[in-house]
């Protein structure tokens, strides 16, 4: 369940090491962030999975990329670029990523994506699993 602005601000003073390295992750990544939002998307993330307050990971990237999925309006983004022809005559394009939208996702050079083709016709663009 959603915690009330009041319990949010409780966590916020019993998880004050967690939720300020929470802070320090989103804003690496070019996230602005406040403490509320980021306390939020813990305690979601955290209710997903059937806990109260669940430990963070050790990895600051998984930290980075759970918080950025969770934070409030992350679901309602949506990123539109235009593909460009890669020149060499082969038909194949290149999809130029904004650098905002990189960090905002926790991308970097070698990660693998899948291409889907979506029902209105657009290409959705999503992170292997």
């Amino acid at each position: 369940m959603k915690p009330t602005f009041r319990e949010r601000q409780e966590l916020r003073n019993e998880y004050v090491k967690e939720v300020d390295r929470m802070l320090r992750c989103l804003q690496h990544a070019g996230v602005k962030a406040t403490d509320d939002e980021a306390v939020l998307a813990w305690a979601t993330y955290s209710d997903d999975l059937c806990a109260s307050w669940l430990g963070l990971p050790k990895e600051d990237a998984a930290l980075q990329e759970i918080l950025v999925k969770y934070l409030p309006g992350a679901k309602s983004r949506v990123w539109r670029v235009t593909v460009v022809d890669a020149g060499d005559g082969s038909g194949d394009f290149i999809v130029p990523l904004p650098s905002e939208l990189l960090a905002l996702l926790g991308w970097a050079i070698g990660v693998e994506l899948v291409i889907e083709r979506a029902d209105d016709g657009s290409l959705v663009l999503r992170r292997s699993i």
